[in-house]
């Protein structure tokens, strides 16, 4: 069998494994970034009503707001650096994938 007939072999695993595990990464991206955007939204409004009844002033108000930007974009880079985590691991897991059948068929 040659590594051609190899990679024919496993595409249809390797494809479902890419699907499935790329949909469970999605669904647990969209529910990490709902928590964020929830709170955040959350504590503008909070923020935007105190402004108006006079609790904070506006350079009190740009500071949660600057505050707040910030830990977003932590959020976000943690987010980026977990992502390229993961698909370093899909990638070597499609790579174990060919090399075990090519090692059932070799030996």
């Amino acid at each position: 069998m040659s590594l051609d007939d190899v990679l024919r072999e496993t595409g249809d695993e390797i494809l479902d494994f890419t699907k499935t595990t790329f949909k469970k990464l999605l669904l647990q991206a969209k529910n990490d970034s709902k928590d964020v955007i929830k709170e955040t939204g959350e504590k503008v409004e909070k923020w935007m009503v105190m402004r108006a009844n006079g609790d904070l002033d506006d350079d009190e108000l740009e500071a949660l707001l600057n505050t707040r930007k910030r830990t977003v974009r932590q959020f976000l880079l943690t987010q980026e650096i977990n992502a390229r985590s993961r698909l370093e691991k899909i990638s070597i897991d499609m790579i174990d994938m060919v090399v075990n059948k090519l090692i059932g068929v070799v030996f």
